[in-house]
C-alpha cells in the first residue's frame, strides 16, 4: 500500500447536548480506505494531541467498518466510546441515510476481545447516537487496605471518603471507586503522578480509575470523573467505555442507592471540576440490558473543524512525552 503525503482529520465532540453548556470530550477521527503503519498511525496521534486519535475504514458491507484507536501517547487503545460516538457522527453527516436509524457495526483491532462479537454497534436517530457496548458484570472486591491508602493519597481525599469496596474489571483493566458523596468527587484536586504510579505499580496495575458517585443534580442519576494518566490523559472529559464497568457497579454491587428495577440512567460529567463557567463535561443516557450483558449508551456530538497531517514533514511528528494541555479522553 502507497501511502498517502497528507491525511484529512475531522474533529467531533462526543456527549454534547443541543440546548446545554456542553463541552463534549474530543476526538479526531480519520476515514481511510486502509489503515495505515502502528507506528505512523501512532505519530498522527501523538502530533494531533486529542483525547484519542481514531482510524475508520469500511468494509464490503456498506453497514460494518472498521475502527482502531490511539491515545496520545501513541499507542494503540483497546476501546473508545466516546471516539466510536464521534465516529459515528462523522459518518451519518457523510452518508445522511444514518440518521435514519440504521445500524452501524464497529469492528474492533481482533486481539482485543472486548466481547464476543468483538465489535459496538451504533444506531443514529436524528442527532441522538446509541451505542451497544459490553456489560463488564465481572468484577473483582478489592480487599487489600494499601490500594486505599495509596489511592486516597493520589486522589488527594481521605481514605474515608472511598465507599468500600470498590472494584477491579480485568477485562477493561479499570477500577471503579465509589467516593462518599458529590462534593467529594466535584472537589477533589488529584496527584496525576502518583496516580501514574499507582496505575504501574505490579500490584494494582491498571488503565484508568472510574469515581462515580451518586448525583444530587436534578434529573441525573450519577456523576463521574474518569482518570487516565498512564495513556496521557489526565482527566477525561466526558468517558464512554466508563460506563461498561459503572453501570453494572450501581446495579449490581451498590444495590441501595437506586430501587431494584431501575435499569436506566443519566449520567454527568462534571468537567472541569474546578471552573465550570456554566458548562460541563458531557451528558449520557445509559440502559443496563441485563439480559443481553450490554449497556446501551446514547448522547449527540457536533463536528467542529477538519485538521490536515502532512505526513511528509515528519519534524512535526515528533515523538510527544505530553497529552493534550487540557487533558482529556476515552472512553
Amino acid at each position: 500500500m502507497t501511502q498517502p503525503d497528507k491525511l484529512e482529520f475531522h474533529q467531533v465532540n462526543a456527549f454534547t447536548k443541543n440546548g446545554m453548556n456542553v463541552l463534549g470530550n474530543p476526538a479526531t477521527i480519520c476515514l481511510i480506505n486502509d489503515f495505515l503503519d502502528d507506528i505512523t498511525m501512532g505519530k498522527c496521534a501523538k502530533e494531533l494531541a486529542s483525547p484519542m486519535t481514531s482510524f475508520v475504514r469500511p468494509t464490503n458491507d456498506p453497514h460494518i467498518f472498521e475502527i482502531r484507536h490511539f491515545s496520545p501517547d501513541g499507542l494503540e487503545n483497546h476501546v473508545c466510546g466516546h471516539a466510536t460516538v464521534a465516529a459515528a457522527e462523522l459518518l451519518a453527516i457523510k452518508y445522511p441515510d444514518f440518521r435514519k436509524g440504521r445500524e452501524i457495526t464497529f469492528k474492533l483491532n481482533p486481539k482485543y476481545a472486548i466481547n464476543s462479537e468483538n465489535s459496538f454497534i451504533a444506531t443514529i436517530k436524528g442527532n441522538d447516537i446509541s451505542l451497544k457496548m459490553p456489560a463488564v458484570t465481572e468484577m473483582q472486591e478489592v480487599k487489600s487496605p494499601k490500594f486505599y491508602s495509596l489511592l486516597a493519597e493520589a486522589l488527594q481525599i481521605k481514605p474515608s471518603d472511598i465507599v468500600k469496596p470498590a472494584y477491579y474489571a480485568p477485562r477493561i483493566i479499570n477500577y471503579v471507586v465509589e467516593l462518599k458523596n458529590q462534593d467529594v468527587l466535584i472537589n477533589m484536586r488529584p496527584d496525576f503522578n502518583k496516580l501514574a504510579n499507582l496505575a504501574q505499580s505490579k500490584k494494582f496495575s491498571h488503565e484508568g480509575i472510574m469515581a462515580t458517585v451518586k448525583s444530587e443534580v436534578a434529573q441525573y442519576d450519577t456523576m463521574t470523573r474518569v482518570f487516565l494518566p498512564i495513556i496521557g490523559v489526565d482527566e477525561d472529559i466526558a468517558c464512554g467505555s466508563a460506563n461498561c464497568s459503572v453501570i453494572p457497579y450501581w446495579k449490581l454491587k451498590n444495590k441501595t442507592a437506586f430501587p431494584s428495577l431501575k435499569d436506566e440512567f443519566n449520567n454527568l460529567f462534571p468537567y472541569p471540576p474546578e471552573q465550570h463557567n456554566g458548562f460541563v463535561g458531557g451528558v449520557q443516557h445509559l440502559k443496563f440490558d441485563a439480559a443481553n450483558e450490554q449497556i446501551i449508551l446514547t448522547g449527540q456530538a457536533s463536528y467542529k473543524h477538519p485538521i490536515e497531517v502532512d505526513l511528509t514533514k515528519w519534524s512535526q511528528l515528533a515523538d510527544k512525552k505530553k497529552g493534550p494541555q487540557n487533558p482529556s479522553a476515552r472512553p
